[in-house]
């Protein structure tokens, strides 16, 4: 699929106007199948293209309201591919974190929950607690309502376990602001976990 030919008067509309849903529109049906049709082509698996597809579009939206596009640098199409390139890298990295995460579980579950480590009795206990615990990160990863801020925070500094210091910088933000919201997000996975103990 060709890239459509970018106005660049709707660029300098966007940069304008942020606000204005209707020529946000307008960019976004030009641009989300090409978009779609090349992180497919980076090979990203066909349940996480959707996602990666909003990232593009809230990066673009970000971008092109904070700073002006400067056709003298680089046509618009290789400027929209490096986000492409990034949010699809991030995207990678987030199921090689996942799957580490997961080869440490089942390795956590293999040598605390043998037969001869516990008492039937506290083994099932702890792979309750174990897979409560996930379904509340994965209800918590699901949420509508979480802001891109919000977002950043659960999948850097909860799921990733990284530095809330290391992403307040990136994100030019407070690194107190950071652990705030990562201790609300947390507080939200302990109110899910308190159903689940309830029942």
């Amino acid at each position: 699929m060709r890239p459509p030919i970018t106005p660049q008067t709707l660029l300098r509309k966007l940069a304008g106007a942020p606000q204005d849903d209707a020529r946000w529109y307008i960019f976004f049906s030009l641009y989300s199948p090409l978009v779609e049709n090349w992180i497919r082509l980076r090979g990203l698996p066909e349940a996480l293209v959707e996602d990666a597809l909003q990232d593009v579009r809230l990066r673009l939206a970000r971008v092109l309201r904070d700073r002006m596009y400067d056709a003298t640098r680089a046509r618009f199409r290789t400027y929209m591919g490096v986000i492409v390139d990034n949010v699809v890298r991030d995207h990678f990295r987030k199921i090689r974190v996942e799957a580490t995460r997961r080869a440490r579980l089942r390795e956590h579950l293999q040598t605390n929950l043998s037969a001869d480590a516990l008492p039937v009795n506290e083994r099932l206990d702890l792979q309750f607690r174990l897979a409560a615990y996930q379904v509340a990160l994965d209800r918590l990863r699901h949420d509508a309502s979480l802001s891109p801020l919000q977002r950043a925070v659960l999948d850097e500094c909860i799921l990733n376990e990284g530095s809330p210091t290391a992403l307040a910088r990136r994100l030019g933000r407070f690194p107190n602001t950071i652990v705030q919201i990562r201790r609300r997000l947390l507080a939200r996975v302990r109110a899910y976990l308190d159903t689940f103990y309830a029942t």
